[in-house]
């Protein structure tokens, strides 16, 4: 009786794993189609906040326009290359103009994001690639959003047409919440131990092995040395 409860749950439990892993698949390939927008503050203090704010007000207002007109990603990353000293030189004149000297930074990069609703749309936890607006020391609390599809934009009061840029299973996932609770949140339990996984247990590892390479070969050059040596000696 025992065995057959335990190959039961070890049942359940692949049966489970299998689904969060389909799942995970489907919610990694909506983050490839998606550009996020990550302004990290100087800080938490109130008028740092209130700053980040306004640096997002100005960016929208700036450039947020360009952002409706685009089609898929490609188009999207290729725009923020193409204009990101512009967007840095914006951000920049706003802090300026608010009365901060802080310096800011403008970069792509790829970053962790979790399960995230905005307005009718709910994108799952994962990797976005994301254009990053660092103010000052970046020690505050993050805010985060979508310029492509353009969900943040004050000028995109409507839902954008999702459906254009991901597949019927894809939008199923970011239209149905309700239909996917569980499944998101398993997600983005898995995406967080996937990352304490790479950032810390696979670090560690590859630094060991970096710090035993460079053992081995020290090792190796005072052996040749040493070897070079004798044979000198040797012909005297």
């Amino acid at each position: 009786m025992n065995s057959k409860i335990k190959a039961l749950a070890l049942g359940l439990i692949f049966s489970v794993i299998f689904s969060v892993l389909d799942f995970s698949g489907k919610c990694e390939s909506i983050s490839d189609k998606v550009l996020r927008l990550h302004i990290i503050a100087n800080s938490n203090s109130k008028e740092d906040q209130y700053l980040k704010i306004k640096v997002r007000d100005k960016l929208m207002a700036e450039f947020g326009e360009d952002f409706k007109l685009l089609s898929n990603i490609n188009e999207a990353k290729s725009n923020v290359q193409k204009k990101i000293e512009q967007i840095k030189i914006a951000a920049q004149n706003e802090v300026y103009s608010q009365g901060y000297n802080y310096k800011v930074d403008a970069k792509t990069s790829k970053s962790y994001f979790p399960t995230r609703k905005y307005n009718q749309i709910t994108l799952p936890a994962g990797v976005y690639e994301a254009l990053r607006i660092i103010i000052g020391e970046a020690k505050g609390e993050n805010w985060w959003c979508v310029m492509f599809p353009p969900m943040c934009l004050p000028a995109a009061q409507e839902k954008p047409e999702i459906e254009e840029i991901l597949s019927p299973a894809e939008t199923d996932i970011v239209e149905n919440e309700t239909n996917y609770i569980f499944k998101l949140k398993l997600l983005e339990i898995f995406m967080e131990v996937k990352k304490f996984f790479e950032d810390v247990i696979c670090k560690g590892i590859a630094d060991y092995f970096e710090i035993v390479s460079e053992s081995i070969d020290s090792y190796e050059i005072k052996f040749k040395t040493s070897e070079v040596i004798s044979n000198l000696s040797f012909f005297e």
